[in-house]
């Protein structure tokens, strides 16, 4: 029962109210400010079988410090209660509490620009854990989605890899993954507290860590690997940025990175420059503006050129400007990084 969602609350309430019944003030507030986690850490056969669970909290660093010399009391006046809160259940039992410092983890997502986002790296992992699961508890054959398997975990370790992140699983194939539960786990329900716990910790480090505030680039860099380079730069130093100097270093970086954009996409055979005047290798607005012209020619793609264009004028002008502050880095960023999606939508890498 402790598997179920509506039966953890149930036992954090009534563990709650006997810390407060009994004048345990500190205890109580420490309970209902922390992030809790049930997981299943053990199992004894004897007697008809018992389950083992420990409960997890994760205090804040400022309020784990404090408390640290009285850890371990703290932590075994909070199993009392919790053995009290879980008396009717016959087969299990919590038999650990444990208080684990929270500090707020820091990833830069833009390390996994172009390879994946994290909304999709999360629902690759929850596809690696579901189907861990099914095959190992009489769901679908392994012969059947392994090759999908396998394609997944490769992108996902490849995108942790990015990010400076151990893989918790090791199975690649899900045979391997065959060969560990046969042995090792008799039930169904040992090899989803497996799985459960091998990508616990992972999922929710994902989860709590908020991208950039920024507009993402939704198209697909492949081949353009200079241009990915030069926006993951903006998007370090826009986070490090604090000072005139560095805020116009980020305008420059953008200049770069649009003159990279007009080189991947312009042809001077196919995009003619609409002034007649040879456009040199940096010339930017003219090489996107002829660019523009072809690609998005008719009467009814006026209100796209015309858009286009007044994006290219607004991030030409912002890189250009010669004093600088912690917005104009911000809005030259957003328009060079729109840009990029627009033009990438043109050609069609969605």
């Amino acid at each position: 029962m402790l598997e179920k969602p509506e039966e953890i609350r149930k036992v954090i309430y009534t563990t709650s109210e006997l810390l407060k019944a009994d004048g345990k003030t500190e205890l109580f507030e420490l309970l209902n400010s922390s992030d809790i986690n049930l997981e299943e850490t053990g199992y004894d056969n004897w007697n008809g079988g018992i389950y083992f669970f420990t409960v997890y909290l994760n205090v804040d660093v400022e309020t784990f410090v404090k408390i640290r010399d009285r850890i371990e009391q703290i932590e075994a006046e909070l199993l009392a209660s919790f053995e009290i809160g879980t008396r009717h259940l016959e087969s299990e039992t919590i038999s650990s509490v444990q208080l684990v410092p929270k500090a707020q983890p820091k990833i830069d997502w833009t390390k996994i620009t172009g390879l994946t986002t994290k909304e999709k790296l999360l629902k690759d992992i929850d596809f690696l854990k579901n189907t861990m699961i099914s095959v190992s508890t009489g769901g679908q054959r392994i012969q059947e989605i392994n090759d999908q398997y396998k394609q997944k975990f490769n992108e996902v370790n490849k995108a942790l890899q990015r990010l400076g992140f151990q893989n918790p699983n090791q199975y690649s194939d899900l045979w391997d993954w065959y060969g560990k539960w046969s042995s090792d786990f008799s039930t169904y329900r040992e090899r989803r507290a497996f799985i459960r716990e091998l990508y616990g910790s992972l999922t929710k480090t994902l989860e709590e860590t908020q991208e950039a505030e920024s507009v993402n680039v939704t198209v697909d860099l492949t081949g353009w690997e200079r241009l990915e380079r030069s926006i993951n730069e903006i998007r370090k130093r826009q986070s490090e940025a604090s000072k005139e100097e560095q805020f116009q270093v980020i305008g420059l970086l953008c200049r770069e990175t649009i003159i990279t954009l007009a080189q991947s996409v312009f042809s001077e055979g196919k995009h003619p420059i609409l002034d007649g005047t040879k456009a040199s290798k940096t010339d930017a607005k003219r090489m996107l503006e002829a660019y523009i012209a072809v690609e998005l020619s008719g009467s009814s793609n006026a209100t796209l050129r015309k858009y286009a264009r007044a994006t290219l004028d607004l991030a030409n002008k912002l890189t250009h400007k010669r004093t600088a502050t912690k917005r104009d880095a911000s809005l030259c960023s957003i328009a060079t990084l729109s840009l990029i999606n627009f033009i990438g939508t043109i050609e069609g890498r969605i």
